[in-house]
């Protein structure tokens, strides 16, 4: 990252200014808008603009440059592998940093399992797959669970302490709350190493806040903006945004029906880098689905899912999945299943498809 000070115009008084703001780097200060200077740091737009400019002048990476020079860049760049080989293969090795990743799908499907497993991964060293960073995460559903991030955590060889200390969690009241605490969310990303910010879930709150369709517009217009913010943030952090979007069924006749539908339209339909569906396969399975990624063509990968996150196949769940059960019942987790889960679950996608109609 690029001090303030590299940057012409940004003197004392003005760099005051913007880490009020948190605005800390010149990176941070080239994804900036006018209009938003003068609302949040009291500076007038002119100056504003300029100061703009300058910042991405000096950070390079938003100027013409060629081909050759963008793909060494991108080539130099570490990439989050899930640590599962069918998937990593079909990504090309990972998930880019600095992009943003949405999973979708129905209760069950495995989306809140997903942000435990990269919260984990990406803190191993980047030579073994990781970002070798700290995580944020913003809970809107109440679901973080430690003992889950424990599992993870001896799954991949981690001090579960350890990882556990690397993520920063805050739990969401509701959208302006969200929107308040995100402000930070690139300065931390910026000046204190947290290479992945995990939003469980980013639709949940303005679906219940924003309801029927006289609101529909300005929940589009929201959560547009969020995500507008967080684009902006993962390009000048290199942060990986990651959010969980929940899914509906919507009615239609015969082959206009959709059955697993993820809501926000068409706003969320161009807001990812990448876009997987999450679904329950047979017994003990999962199922995930690239639907959509500028360079990578639609695929479709099973898994098994344990105790530890997902794994290859049942032979290596087999194989890594007791270490996981002999710490956590040392360490006074139960890891017997309950079968009521399901009921719940079942209950809930019950309750999910008689909302959509």
């Amino acid at each position: 990252m690029t001090g303030l000070e590299a940057v012409p115009g940004v003197g004392p008084s003005i760099a005051k200014k913007l880490h009020a703001a948190f605005i800390t780097t010149a990176e941070l200060l080239a994804v900036q808008r006018p209009i938003e200077l003068k609302e949040r740091a009291g500076i007038p737009e002119g100056t504003a603009m300029k100061i703009i400019t300058n910042a991405q002048q000096q950070v390079g990476k938003y100027t013409f440059r060629s081909g050759l020079e963008v793909e060494q860049e991108d080539l130099a760049k570490p990439l989050l592998r899930t640590g599962i080989e069918e998937l990593d293969q079909s990504l090309m090795g990972g998930l880019e940093i600095g992009s943003i990743v949405e999973f979708y799908g129905k209760a069950s499907g495995g989306k809140t399992q997903w942000c435990y497993h990269l919260a984990v991964r990406s803190q191993l060293p980047v030579e073994e797959g990781g970002l070798g960073g700290a995580v944020l995460w913003l809970d809107t559903e109440k679901a973080f669970k430690a003992s889950i991030v424990r599992a993870n955590a001896v799954r991949w060889g981690l001090d579960p302490d350890i990882v556990l200390g690397n993520i920063r969690k805050v739990d969401i009241v509701n959208s302006v709350h969200f929107m308040t605490m995100f402000e930070r969310v690139p300065q931390m990303c910026a000046d204190e190493n947290f290479q992945l910010v995990v939003v469980d879930s980013l639709t949940g709150q303005y679906r219940q806040e924003y309801m029927g369709i006289s609101n529909l517009g300005t929940r589009q217009q929201t959560i547009n903006s969020m995500l507008n913010k967080m684009r902006r943030a993962a390009s000048a952090t290199d942060a990986i945004f990651l959010y969980t979007n929940q899914a509906i069924s919507k009615p239609g006749m015969g082959m206009f029906a959709q059955l697993n539908a993820p809501m926000g339209g068409h706003i969320l339909a161009h807001a990812s880098d990448y876009r997987f569906m999450v679904s329950e396969a047979e017994a003990g399975r999962r199922k995930i689905v690239l639907k959509d990624n500028a360079g990578l063509p639609n695929f479709e990968v099973k898994l098994s899912i344990g105790w530890g996150g997902f794994y290859d196949d049942a032979h290596a769940l087999k194989r890594q999945e007791p270490e996981v059960r002999d710490y956590l019942a040392a360490h006074g987790y139960s890891t017997r299943i309950d079968k009521s889960v399901q009921v719940v679950d079942e209950a809930t996608e019950i309750e999910e498809a008689s909302e959509s109609t």
